[in-house]
């Protein structure tokens, strides 16, 4: 049989399934040039912080450890479709815009004149 987990006890893998996803999500905030995304990016930081939480305190309230670990998926959610909408609002009134950030093209380099 798997090992038992106590309850206060947080399961690796679900942890892991969290790093990742954060790490995901940040690194997809800081390239795509939208703000909601940035948004998304920190619920999720709070949701993965909330395993640190559990793991650290002796005694975490069970509703506290919910709240802080599934509340910010509802805001994620809620984010997500307000984003969406307000892009599209966007796109209706300036038209496309590039979706991702990138630095700046290099510059030709000009000859120095004498």
């Amino acid at each position: 049989m798997g090992r038992q987990f106590e309850r206060n006890e947080v399961e690796p893998g679900l942890l892991f399934i969290e790093v990742v996803v954060t790490v995901v999500m940040v690194v997809v905030a800081l390239r795509a040039n939208r703000m909601y995304t940035l948004w998304i990016a920190g619920f999720q930081i709070i949701a993965l912080l909330a395993h640190f939480a559990r793991e650290l305190a002796d005694q975490i309230s069970p509703i506290a450890y919910v709240m802080m670990y599934v509340g910010p998926s509802y805001l994620q959610i809620t984010t997500l479709g307000l984003g969406i909408w307000l892009h599209h609002q966007r796109v209706q009134r300036h038209g496309n815009y590039r979706s991702w950030r990138s630095s700046s093209p290099r510059s030709r380099a000009i000859p120095p004149t004498s």
